[in-house]
């Protein structure tokens, strides 16, 4: 009960208020939200009218298995499922694509399942998971293989992840068990890919995450860390 009386009351029509604020991103990423925050027995109501109720039932012999949804949207996006172009002028280069926008939606929601995991104790699926999501992003920037659609200034960053909780989210789980100069190679090239604006604060979180074998690795590869910036 004590939680109950915590937790502030909402007022819904403020909060419908800045729902019509958002982009396209912006309302995918609070839809997958509710979808997996709301309970069961209301799902019929809300989605009255716009999906028939036979088409969502769950087979009850089968579990979804986070892994499994990850490796699946890392081949979809490596295939160019989620590229859809549109033609830029002065007006829309600031716009995204559906497809641009669902594909940062989903991988909004899977990372945030991948920091779940890492912090339920669940480190293979965080490690791996992370791993293929940090590999798309990475392929963004390489701009050789078209995954997503970006009108101006293209890169990983209009993907809008928060690095300062990742990345120390995936040095943890990689930890256990991973040769200490791996561990600092691969941290110090998170870093230097994408984060290092935040490299101190993530540093940081890093050498608390590592055994002191991969601390004094990592104290090995800073200075050419500091060095590239």
């Amino acid at each position: 009960m004590s939680g109950r009386r915590n937790t502030p009351r909402i007022d819904r029509e403020n909060v419908r208020a800045h729902a019509r604020k958002l982009d396209g991103t912006g309302l995918l990423v609070w839809l997958d939200r509710a979808i997996d925050m709301l309970p069961d027995e209301v799902f019929p109501e809300l989605i009255a009218d716009y999906v028939h109720l036979k088409d969502v039932v769950a087979d009850g012999n089968t579990q979804p298995d986070l892994l499994h949804t990850i490796r699946h949207f890392h081949r979809e996006s490596l295939a160019g499922r989620y590229y859809q172009d549109f033609m830029v002028n002065s007006r829309n280069y600031m716009e995204k694509s559906r497809g641009t926008e669902t594909f940062i939606a989903e991988n909004s929601r899977l990372v945030d399942a991948c920091l779940r995991a890492e912090r339920a104790g669940d480190l293979h699926t965080a490690r791996e998971g992370l791993r293929l999501l940090i590999d798309l992003l990475r392929e963004i920037d390489r701009c050789e293989i078209d995954i997503v659609f970006f009108a101006d200034e293209a890169g990983s960053w209009q993907v809008g992840v928060s690095w300062e909780q990742v990345l120390p989210a995936w040095f943890r789980s990689l930890s256990p068990g991973t040769d200490p100069y791996d561990w600092a190679e691969t941290v110090v090239d998170a870093i230097n890919d994408f984060a290092g604006y935040q490299m101190d604060i993530i540093l940081n979180s890093a050498r608390e995450a590592a055994t002191p074998e991969q601390r004094e690795a990592l104290e090995e590869y800073e200075d050419d860390l500091r060095r590239r910036r």
